[in-house]
């Protein structure tokens, strides 16, 4: 075993060790295995948010977006700080909620609706930690030549999932400022060195690498955190549990600013790959190939600060899928509406074959994350447009189900509709409009 497996090794046994160190959460209830509810301070909430969306888009392909795009990859991390802007503004529609999950801030009576929303949101959250088992693949594989790289990613995958199960939101925080640590320790420290130490660097006179400009789709896609991050349950968790309002609102605002330094600084490397005309012919080992290059003594920095990256990620979407399945889907099917405990074993088992099984079949890690968001906000958007417009439950499951409808439609039929991003989401809102306008039958009586 060579020097940087035992260093991965290591780190990977420091994330399971102090995930499982927390007291064990009690998964007798959701709330109590879901939330700390008025007990995080701001720090805590930061490092949560900054780390569940510093993951593998975050490491692993905004440094490409920007080797591709220049400094359009600062699009997603600009969008995802209008979004907690507008989270500021609805801060106490979140804390005043009794509910847990977004299906119970969205829908309070129907059932039909409660697991519609469950099974949007579960599968989103499937796509984005079968995303971040690609990832861990992808990253690791060639460190561990001799493993197949389906072994590593049912070890490490089995790992994150021990603690998450046995510590539940405890351990997902905990981890958290471990993570955070480690990515502005290992990560944006020695970039940042690194740009004063070359800032007076001339760039090369004759650039090769050419920089494209970012098609509208993209620009779109990558905007999706505007309308991502208020529909967010991981948000709505955090905000549940914030001490007080003062430490709520103070951690958003430092979660933003952290998850963009990090974004801006693997965005630099990306650009600065392509300013000297360094050819890649996989965009997504930026990073690796940077350290590696400038860094050579400590190339596994980067390593650790991408795995830190993409297991923050993981755990925190593994706690989300858990909690969705049992809470939305199982417990509103289920005769016995008390048994907590065993749904959260069921829902734990089908967040983890179910995401492990997309894993095999997609390997794209950015292409998952965009289909994922992009699921999201074409149903829930309209169903959140909806609620405001005050139109009946009844009235709102109708109307997703000809959204997602339509939607389904378009792409069997493969229709070209751009940016798909705008397009089904205003198409769902569309519905629920003309929905709005239909007298219910008791009106009509």
């Amino acid at each position: 075993m060579d020097f940087t497996q035992l260093i991965i090794l290591i780190s990977l046994l420091s994330f399971i060790f102090v995930g499982l160190l927390v007291k064990k959460s009690s998964s007798s209830s959701y709330r109590e295995f879901t939330m700390s509810r008025n007990k995080l301070n701001w720090f805590i909430i930061a490092t949560g948010i900054s780390m569940t969306f510093a993951g593998g888009a975050a490491i692993l392909t905004t440094a490409s977006i920007g080797y591709m795009f220049k400094w359009y990859a600062l699009i997603d991390p600009s969008a995802l700080m209008v979004g907690l802007l507008i989270v500021l503004i609805l801060y106490h529609i979140y804390k005043n909620d009794k509910g847990t999950t977004i299906s119970d801030l969205l829908s309070a009576q129907d059932k039909k609706l409660t697991v519609l929303i469950g099974m949007i949101t579960s599968f989103t959250f499937l796509l984005i930690v079968a995303a971040n088992f690609v990832a861990l693949g992808k990253l690791l594989s060639p460190y561990f030549p001799a493993v197949h790289p389906l072994l590593i990613k049912f070890f490490v995958s089995t790992l994150v999932f021990s603690y998450v199960f046995f510590g539940g939101f405890n351990s997902v925080t905990k981890t958290d400022i471990l993570q955070y640590v480690l990515i502005f320790t290992l990560l944006v420290a020695p970039v940042f060195c690194f740009v004063i130490a070359n800032f007076t660097e001339d760039a090369p006179s004759l650039i090769s690498h050419k920089f494209e400009v970012m098609p509208l789709d993209y620009i779109v896609l990558f905007s999706i955190p505007v309308l991502f991050m208020p529909l967010s349950q991981d948000i709505n968790l955090r905000i549940k549990s914030a001490k007080n309002e003062k430490n709520g609102k103070i951690g958003l605002i430092m979660g933003g600013i952290f998850y963009f330094t990090i974004a801006l600084s693997v965005a630099y490397i990306g650009i600065y790959m392509g300013n000297h005309n360094i050819t890649l012919t996989d965009p997504e080992q930026a990073v690796p190939l940077f350290f590696k290059e400038h860094f050579p003594k400590v190339g596994f920095f980067a390593i650790i600060a991408s795995l830190a990256a993409i297991i923050s990620t993981l755990d925190s979407y593994i706690l989300n899928s858990i909690i969705s399945f049992s809470n939305d889907i199982i417990k509103p099917l289920s005769k016995n509406k008390n048994k907590a405990s065993k749904n959260i074993k069921i829902a734990s088992f089908i967040t983890y074959a179910v995401a492990m099984l997309i894993a095999l079949f997609f390997n794209k890690i950015l292409v998952l994350t965009l289909t994922s968001l992009l699921i999201y906000i074409s149903v829930l958007s309209p169903i959140a447009l909806a609620n405001k417009l005050k139109i009946s439950e009844k009235k709102i499951f109708i109307g997703s189900l000809i959204n997602i409808g339509v939607i389904v439609l378009v792409e069997v039929m493969r229709f070209s509709l751009s940016p798909k991003a705008l397009i089904y989401p205003l198409i769902g809102c569309f519905v629920m409009l003309i929905l709005k306008v239909i007298p219910s039958k008791s009106k009509k009586k």
